[in-house]
């Protein structure tokens, strides 16, 4: 684990040896409570673990970590489980569609991030009636970041309120397509992760094994960035 965090450019500040089976809850572990108070501290930003059923073992346990990590905001990354578990700054393939979109659903939000959590809701339940075949609890987590991207870095200058567009689009090959389009093409796409904070943002998509891309509108307004999911592929 300290290679591989090396090799993301990251600092490692704590370490935890936990020998307790896997069937022990997190909460009754020594060495999780100390990663815990320092992430909630904000003394360290992430953690990295084999995979994540080393720290949470139940599908709930996984769900409420993941919305715990969420609300600080802090990364989680999992080297043994992850397809793209390499340096998130390296490039990346340019996501494509292999096929026509066969059904979507979009909508737009306040760039506030007050939205993400009716976003999560609401992105939830359309992907469900959407009927992707893949990890959608995944899913959720890789919009997130890209909502969160875009919903914290908003420099509107009058302080009137801009609306961000995210789509969710399944192709016939089953790809899932998330797009979110926000009116600030002059702001370096993954600005919300400078360096010493590879594992926010869109990196950490990546490591969730989306692919992601970004480009302008034709009259340059807009910006949109892309993430593309395979079912079966992208799973934590």
């Amino acid at each position: 684990m300290r290679e591989f965090a090396a090799q993301q450019g990251w600092s490692v500040a704590h370490e935890v040896y936990d020998l307790a089976p896997l069937r022990v809850p997190a909460r009754l572990r020594t060495g999780w409570g100390t990663v815990m108070r320092l992430l909630a501290m904000g003394q360290v930003r992430g953690l990295v673990a084999a995979a994540e059923r080393e720290v949470a073992g139940t599908r709930a346990e996984q769900t409420a970590l993941r919305a715990w990590l969420l609300g600080l905001p802090a990364f989680a990354a999992y080297p043994h489980t992850t397809r793209h578990a390499t340096s998130p700054t390296a490039d990346m393939p340019t996501p494509h569609r292999s096929a026509p979109v066969d059904r979507e659903w979009s909508q737009s939000y306040v760039m506030h991030p007050a939205s993400l959590r009716r976003l999560r809701c609401e992105a939830r339940m359309r992907l469900t009636l959407l009927r992707w075949p893949g990890d959608i609890a995944t899913a959720i987590e890789v919009l997130s970041r890209l909502v969160h991207d875009a919903a914290t870095h908003d420099q509107s200058a009058d302080g009137t309120p801009r609306r961000m567009m995210l789509r969710l689009a399944v192709t016939e090959d089953e790809e899932l397509v998330i797009d979110v389009q926000d009116p600030r093409p002059g702001i370096p796409v993954g600005s919300a992760a400078p360096a010493g904070e590879a594992g926010t943002g869109l990196a950490y998509a990546r490591l969730l094994g989306a692919k992601v891309d970004h480009f302008l509108s034709e009259d340059a307004r807009f910006r949109t960035v892309r993430a593309v999911l395979l079912p079966g592929e992208a799973s934590l």
